[in-house]
């Protein structure tokens, strides 16, 4: 690497992803390149500001990144980038590992005080609560099968698959937890019908058009999805209730659709 060339960004950006600022990845880089050098080499060939490359340095020094020759003029060079960038991961595993830890009590000590807190909104009169997207849509459904105890409904013309969709059946399922869908099937949802299949203990096909995707869990609660356009874009936001007469309204559009209905054990595409 020239004096006078940039250093590229395949240098740069990974050296940012494990700590490193664009200044330090800079003086870093260049010591690594050009060997051992003074503060105003440093700054002269990476480019750097002179009134900030005794900062930088310093910054460098305490991370155990670069060695100092305390002589007159000062030198500097670069450590061994795998020992560096090795030190540098462990931390950030070590650091992560924390956070995943602390998640996991965190996420225990909500879950307790929402579980109490749902008890006080979700009865038989709940109004409407909406949540916005596919990602929220997605979220709310797996927190309702969270609560399944005995059945799961789904109607549906799409049939997304991902993992947060993928986990929640499963542990849904390993608590013995039926769950039963009734589908359409074309060319954009085959796929993801055949996944379906495997993981849902009974799909439906239904003959028709389905104008409403709708999730009705033990009888007890539900969601649909309405869909609308923003900016040109398609968005759907997902409306959930306990709502009684909803329920109730939604098991008649269930029961409707299941008559015109035909079970699918596999089907070619």
């Amino acid at each position: 690497m020239d004096s006078k060339d940039k250093i590229p960004n395949e240098l740069l950006d990974p050296l940012k992803d494990i700590g490193f600022t664009n200044y330090e990845s800079k003086a870093y880089i260049t010591l690594v390149d050009k060997g051992i050098l003074s503060a105003p080499e440093i700054a002269k060939k990476s480019g750097l500001p002179k009134s900030r490359i005794y900062d930088i340095l310093k910054i460098l020094l305490n991370k155990r990144m670069i060695e100092e020759f305390p002589g007159t003029p000062r030198k500097f060079k670069a450590r061994n980038p795998t020992f560096v960038i090795d030190d540098l991961i462990e931390k950030k595993e070590t650091h992560f590992k924390n956070i995943k830890s602390n998640a996991t009590n965190l996420k225990t000590r909500l879950n307790t005080l929402i579980n109490n807190t749902e008890k006080t909104y979700i009865s038989n009169e709940s109004i409407l609560w909406t949540v916005n997207g596919r990602r929220g849509f997605h979220e709310k459904f797996a927190e309702m099968g969270a609560r399944a105890t005995k059945e799961v409904k789904v109607i549906t013309p799409y049939f997304s698959r991902n993992t947060i969709l993928e986990r929640s059946i499963n542990s849904a399922k390993s608590r013995n937890v039926k769950f039963t869908g009734i589908t359409t099937i074309n060319k954009e949802n085959k796929d993801r019908v055949r996944y379906y299949i495997e993981c849902f203990n009974n799909i439906y096909k239904f003959t028709g058009e389905i104008p409403l995707t709708v999730i009705i869990i033990d009888d007890k609660e539900c969601m649909f999805r309405m869909n609308y356009q923003l900016n040109g874009q398609l968005n759907y936001v997902g409306v959930h209730s306990t709502n009684t007469g909803l329920i109730k309204a939604f098991t008649q559009y269930w029961d409707g659709l299941m008559k015109d209905s035909t079970n699918i054990d596999s089907f070619k595409p």
